[in-house]
């Protein structure tokens, strides 16, 4: 089987992620990496070789994909280049930090007509996928109400938070791009509370770790979104589809199914770790799905279009916001 050559842009956490999908694709090849800052442990782990600069990259590999997972602030520029060099791409989510470069980028996907794939791995989720195509095909009737749990177990380091942008940008993100897409289009209206609830002493740097909110559309449907940077009890995001002719449950699938039963005490399996493990299918998926844009010439399902929606209703959220500060 004929081999694609793809370069990772990055060494972080999310680069390690599809590192580990691009092995694990038998029609893809890891053929290196771009850091200029360092990321020494990360070609050790993979056996890639690592390059200070992109051009440099392009040089020595001759990729034919490329794989952007380095800070956001970063991601347009990479994805203009990738349109200069006609390279299909991958790029992690979110597309930037303000809108106007989301729409460069756009209009030089556009212009060259190369694929590119936005990294919102909900909408590669087997288990989302289905919540979806059965709310869109009218199970649950009208949509009344929507809730999303979401919950991480720990805090990030600070400068993981500080480069992240906000517990909305971030974190929230994926919550609201999976509302655009079960809704098919942003609400008319939005409110937002953040706190510090873990951690008080973040207020010096700006950042919350706790998001309540609630949109509402056109048509009356309702939506309640609960995120927090830290739960004890692990790695959490379910979500539930109210309707009048039903409701769609998906709870998080366990590291086990097997249930203890007993006459003192019911136990069951717990959840996954963190976002890697409970999303490992859907991260191999995305890069399943570039291997397909490479060599089918499918049409990405996921776009920087859907990218500058989730950016307009991450402002709309943002800009709801009624209580900025409680410690």
């Amino acid at each position: 089987m004929a081999q694609y050559k793809i370069v990772i842009i990055g060494s972080g956490r999310i680069a390690d992620v599809h590192a580990l999908s691009v092995a694990r694709n038998p029609g893809l090849q890891l053929a290196g990496f771009v850091d200029p800052f360092g990321g020494r442990h990360f070609g050790e782990k993979w056996s890639i070789p690592r390059y200070e600069t992109f051009p440099a990259a392009i040089d020595a590999c001759k990729p034919d994909a490329l794989v952007i997972a380095s800070p956001t602030e970063t991601h347009v520029s990479y994805v203009l280049e990738a349109c200069r060099l006609g390279l299909p791409t991958l790029c992690e989510k979110p597309v930037a930090f303000s809108r106007e470069p989301i729409l460069e980028a756009i209009s030089a996907v556009a212009s060259s007509g190369i694929p590119v794939v936005l990294g919102f791995h909900r909408r590669f989720d087997a288990y989302r996928q289905e919540v979806h195509a059965r709310v869109r095909a009218g199970d649950v009737g009208k949509v009344e109400h929507i809730l999303q749990l979401s919950r991480d177990p720990r805090l990030a380091a600070r400068s993981e938070l500080l480069h992240q942008g906000n517990i909305v940008a971030d974190m929230v993100v994926h919550d609201l791009d999976e509302l655009n897409w079960l809704m098919g289009g942003l609400p008319e209206r939005a409110y937002t509370r953040l706190d510090r609830n873990a951690d008080p002493t973040l207020a010096e740097i700006g950042v919350f770790d706790t998001a309540n909110i609630m949109l509402s559309w056109e048509g009356g449907a309702v939506a309640h979104v609960s995120a927090t940077r830290r739960a004890a009890h692990a790695f959490e995001q379910r979500l539930e589809v109210f309707g009048g002719e039903g409701r769609i449950i998906c709870e998080d699938p366990r590291i086990s199914p097997v249930i203890f039963d007993g006459a003192k005490d019911t136990r069951i399996g717990r959840r996954f770790e963190h976002f890697w493990d409970r999303y490992r299918p859907a991260y191999q998926a995305e890069i399943d799905h570039l291997g397909d844009v490479l060599a089918k010439g499918v049409a990405p399902l996921c776009t920087l279009e859907d990218g500058l929606r989730a950016y307009d209703l991450v402002q709309l959220v943002l800009s709801s916001v009624q209580e900025a500060d409680r410690t």
